[in-house]
């Protein structure tokens, strides 16, 4: 009988992890589309960082630009830098973990490291191999992006 009881709530508790997990990766889906689905780009971040020092470099912005995520999973993003502005399409999915967009049928694979109502912030990064005078060198390109919902 023990047994029995155990194996149940067994059972139970990983139908509930399941179902929380699911239940949390179609919040993130449908908070993304909500109320208009605009969102701000309160900071964006890129960072690289390679063998090579002449290549390292970092820059920040603020307020420079929005997402628009759509319900059927396509959506724009529209980024203002200085004089510079460019809107492209892109299709999404996400799972609890990452958002993943397509531009121009090449996907990034952004990790969500934080997640609230109105509020995310994502990463991307990529690790890449460059050579210079013929040796053979590596780094790591990082953006991150705080966004916060209109």
């Amino acid at each position: 009988m023990k047994k029995i009881n155990f194996l149940a709530l067994s059972i139970v508790f990983t139908g509930l992890i399941t179902l929380s997990s699911c239940s949390k990766e179609k919040k993130i889906e449908k908070n993304l589309w909500k109320k208009g689905g605009e969102w701000n780009i309160e900071s964006f971040n890129v960072k690289q960082t390679s063998t090579y020092a002449s290549d390292n470099f970092e820059e920040s912005y603020a307020n420079v630009g929005t997402y628009t995520f759509n319900e059927n999973g396509t959506g724009t993003v529209k980024l203002i830098i200085d004089e510079f502005i460019e809107t492209s399409s892109f299709t999404y999915t996400n799972t609890e973990n990452q958002l993943m967009i397509t531009i121009d049928n090449e996907t990034q694979y952004y990790n969500l490291i934080e997640w609230e109502k109105d509020n995310m912030k994502i990463v991307y990064a990529e690790n890449f191999y460059e050579g210079v005078d013929g040796n053979l060198g590596s780094g790591v390109y990082k953006e991150t992006i705080t966004l916060k919902k209109k």
